[in-house]
């Protein structure tokens, strides 16, 4: 009775319409456009593949990604639970030729056997799932035993995000009116969790052992930061980029989006509770 009531609130507090259109701003400045493109080259590099690996794509979205993987001959899954997300990740894999299974379905409770993967991805969606630790756990139960899982998150604890804050605070002593403004830090309507790296730890934690954490990106929503990188000529702005990368995939507390690389703790899977 318990796991029909929980599968009842699951369906009940996804958005099965949810699109990303109003994801992508219609300025878009050198900072985001390099966050994108680096959260998604690096998640792509850290999954890997090798030749019939078999991967799993949660919160797969348009499934960019996952067709990307599947270049690289892995097996690939892609699991989304909005009818529309599919519809568009359906017509991406068609017109890249890429070899996907689309399912649909949602995080907390994976349609899938146990250790049914080699690796599991979820990039920038576990914060709109109504309850990451479950998802988490089906993530560890899906997991072969030597698998890896990589998340990739957006980090409200940024250090371009306390910055902003502070700066943010200091002027609104001089402008009130600029204090109320809506905030990149702020968190969306559609998140469910805000997460930083304290508390992506907390959760992986009871299932999952980090083997490496990265930052990706750093100072992405600082006041004016894309604006001043716009008006630089592009090859130093994408060294300044570039740069300060390096420097936020040594901390990724500080970093724009945080990705960790885990396997199950004492390498078999998590066992679905009843």
């Amino acid at each position: 009775m318990r796991q029909e009531q929980k599968n009842t609130a699951v369906k009940g507090e996804f958005d099965l319409a949810w699109d990303d259109g109003h994801v992508v701003p219609p300025v878009m400045y050198p900072d985001l456009a390099f966050l994108f493109r680096r959260m998604n080259d690096v998640t792509v590099n850290e999954v890997g593949t090798g030749e019939g690996d078999r991967i799993l794509d949660i919160g797969c979205g348009r499934a960019i990604d996952t067709a990307r993987l599947a270049e690289r001959r892995g097996d690939c899954v892609g699991l989304e639970p909005s009818e529309a997300m599919v519809y568009h990740a359906r017509e991406h894999v068609e017109n890249s030729g890429s070899r996907v299974e689309l399912v649909r379905g949602v995080g907390e409770q994976l349609p899938f056997k146990d250790s049914s993967f080699d690796k599991v991805v979820c990039k920038g969606a576990l914060d709109h799932f109504p309850d990451p630790f479950e998802a988490v756990r089906e993530m560890a139960r899906v997991l072969k035993p030597e698998g890896t899982v990589i998340i990739t998150i957006a980090n409200f604890e940024s250090l371009g995000f306390r910055l902003g804050r502070r700066f943010v605070r200091l002027i609104s002593v001089f402008d009130n009116d600029g204090a109320d403004k809506k905030r990149v830090w702020h968190v969306p309507h559609d998140h469910v969790y805000r997460f930083d790296y304290a508390f992506l730890k907390q959760l992986v934690e009871p299932h999952l052992e980090v083997d490496r954490a990265i930052g990706i990106s750093l100072l992405f929503g600082f006041p004016w930061w894309g604006w001043f990188l716009n008006k630089l000529p592009t090859p130093v702005s994408s060294a300044t980029l570039s740069t300060m990368d390096r420097v936020a995939r040594h901390f990724p507390s500080l970093g724009d989006t945080i990705l960790v690389k885990c396997h199950t703790r004492d390498g078999t899977p998590a066992q679905r509770q009843h």
